[in-house]
């Protein structure tokens, strides 16, 4: 029998709100982006492996990791 998997890694911007970032300290718009590692089998994704959120500053292009909660904090 023959199977046809692999992993697809797909980003979602969410929004984007001004902040200060982390890296910079510059007070600059900062995207929260959702990253979403997918188990595919012939081409149908089943089942989501890993996700995760990201802050990305627009100035200098700090990338850090964030939490859900985090994540609405900004959103508000």
């Amino acid at each position: 029998m023959f199977f046809l998997f692999g992993l697809t890694t797909r980003e979602q911007l969410r929004f984007t709100r001004s902040a200060s970032c982390r890296y910079c300290g510059q007070f600059a718009p900062q995207q929260v982006v959702q990253r979403k590692t997918k188990l595919s089998v012939f081409f149908v994704p089943l089942l989501t492996l890993k996700r995760t959120r990201l802050q990305v500053c627009t100035n200098c292009g700090g990338t850090s990791r964030i939490s859900g909660s985090e994540e609405h904090a900004l959103a508000r």
